[in-house]
């Protein structure tokens, strides 16, 4: 049996919001979008959104054609930003990783991010031999629900579980038939019934016990 433990990344693997804000207004202002500034505050009410839905809420004043051209640029800078400055890891996420192949899972990201943003995140914390496959909002244009299910039927998963820390992360997981653990750390809220961790590092803790895993034709 193939098992796979699947990562959303914003609030679940890392907070790279405060370095988001930082090259996102250095940009605006360098390309002279003087009327928009971002807080930290108005991200965090997006984070684990897909693109479309930033550019709607930061540019509402552009056709949505140029909001999403616009997100696009923020995009790459903020990609370029993350890949020499990293952001702040939400624990030992190597550690964990590898502790997880150990105990015979695969492990795999679907994020509602641009493309490359998660493989800054790999490449800048040499993740990438740990990780076997990725999936995002950018690279399908599609939604979590989706990403997961194609995710899952590409690597030919027999049993898998999703970590995530949003209420949309939980809805994606409920849409896709996709067990969903909630990362208690990270941004967000659920129902207090769901399963849940307090902190990354206890993962494979968890795992080991008797959890049950989503299964191939289930949902």
């Amino acid at each position: 049996m193939k098992k796979g433990m699947i990562f959303d990344m914003d609030g679940t693997l890392w907070d790279s919001v405060d370095s988001i804000v930082v090259s996102w207004n250095a940009a605006l202002q360098e390309i002279g979008e003087t009327g928009v500034t971002v807080t930290r505050q108005q991200l965090m009410g997006l984070m684990g959104k897909t693109m479309d839905v930033f550019a709607r809420t930061l540019f509402p004043h552009y056709t949505p054609e140029k909001g999403a051209e616009w997100i696009d640029t923020l995009g790459r800078i903020e990609n370029e930003f993350l890949g020499k400055y990293g952001a702040v890891l939400l624990g030992d996420v190597k550690a964990v990783f590898i502790r997880l192949r150990e105990m015979g899972y695969g492990v795999y990201i679907v994020s509602n991010c641009q493309s490359g943003y998660i493989e800054g995140f790999l490449k800048y914390y040499h993740l990438e031999d740990l990780v076997e496959d990725t999936e995002c909002y950018g690279d399908t244009l599609r939604g979590k629900a989706d990403n997961l299910k194609l995710l899952i039927e590409r690597n030919h998963l027999d049993q898998y579980l999703y970590l995530g820390d949003t209420q949309g992360d939980l809805d994606a997981c409920r849409e896709a038939g996709v067990p969903f653990l909630f990362a208690a750390y990270g941004f967000g809220s659920v129902d207090a019934s769901i399963p849940r961790i307090e902190a990354l590092d206890d993962l494979p803790e968890y795992l080991a016990g008797k959890v049950r895993l989503g299964e191939k034709g289930q949902g």
